[in-house]
């Protein structure tokens, strides 16, 4: 079968190409909905990041419908609603053949256009590296798409706390929207002083860094308290940080988790109760969405995901 399929060709540089396939007995023929832009992707635009040489495929934040099943393949069938999680690329095409063990069915309810589970399956991940006990204080800092999911699934009565920082006032009313119970523009107010007027002095049990800038590393283990306050590290970073100060995370005796996939002991367990939380509502990724390119236009996609207007949160190509 051919059909069509981006690739990377040089830095900064992708062409649509026609590939073609021959499925296996045991394959799901998948028509992709939408594939979602991703940061760890810009590595691989900008050159630093490449793991095949050159043409090389894009895309892991895909869904969409069931075209066909071979003939060992039993547990889908044509119509079905999946997202997909591979430790690979290919989802910026109009069809991917993958393994049924790789595939969670959407409900009937949810638009594969909008339910990419492999980001979700992230948060999952960092979710469970928490470990939150009853009445924690949580902090998120940054109202990305990432951080926005981890208000959603950390919404409730479980916590006592959910404080969500950013500078973006439009974001931080979407997190107060999705369950955060307060809001701080880190932009306009000392964060350091609010939580610690918020927590009586306690501070955070544990800070999400949701927003990807190295020098904002040492601010997080300002908000955390001391004695095992937990900093989960959920952002790629691009940069390395030019400076950590340790001497505060040994007088604090922080942990500091690196909350990425080889921290899972189980990622497809993760990507199944990612599914379950888009199937159930608990994740709303369609709000999220702020900007959608056509496969043809994905050289356009990178270029903007890369430079980022100020309304971007999550940018997805539509594929079909």
């Amino acid at each position: 079968m051919k059909y069509k399929q981006a690739f990377l060709v040089e830095a900064k540089k992708i062409e649509i190409r026609e590939v073609e396939k021959t499925p296996m007995d045991d394959d799901v023929m998948v028509k992709i909905a939408s594939c979602g832009l991703c940061n760890w992707e810009l590595g691989f635009w900008n050159g630093y990041l490449n793991l095949y040489g050159y043409p090389h495929p894009l895309g892991h934040e895909w869904a969409g419908v069931v075209e066909s099943t071979g003939s060992k393949a039993n547990n889908f069938k044509p119509g079905d609603k999946v997202t997909g999680l591979l430790r690979g690329f290919g989802g910026f095409a109009e069809y991917i053949f993958v393994k049924e063990n790789h595939l969670e069915k959407l409900a009937d309810s949810i638009d594969p256009k909008y339910a990419m589970g492999e980001p979700q399956k992230c948060i999952m991940t960092v979710l469970r590296s928490i470990r939150a006990e009853p009445a924690d204080v949580g902090v998120v800092m940054g109202c990305g798409p990432m951080g926005l999911w981890c208000i959603q699934g950390l919404a409730g009565n479980y916590l006592d706390k959910l404080i969500d920082l950013d500078i973006d006032e439009k974001k931080l009313e979407m997190a107060k929207q999705y369950g955060a119970s307060h809001i701080i523009n880190s932009g306009k107010t000392n964060v350091l002083d609010e939580i610690s007027r918020l927590t009586g002095g306690r501070l955070a049990d544990f800070v999400i860094e949701g927003t990807g800038v190295p020098a904002l590393l040492n601010e997080a283990q300002n908000y955390v308290k001391k004695g095992k306050g937990k900093i989960i590290l959920m952002s790629s970073h691009s940069k390395k940080a030019e400076e950590f100060d340790f001497r505060l995370a040994i007088g604090k005796s922080l942990e500091i988790i690196a909350a990425h996939p080889d921290y899972s002991t189980n990622e497809a367990d993760d990507f199944r109760r990612a599914v379950a939380f888009i199937n159930n509502g608990t994740f709303k990724n369609r709000e999220l969405i702020s900007h959608e390119f056509t496969l043809e236009n994905i050289q356009q996609a990178f270029q903007t995901f890369e430079n980022k207007p100020p309304d971007f949160i999550k940018g997805i190509v539509v594929c079909n």
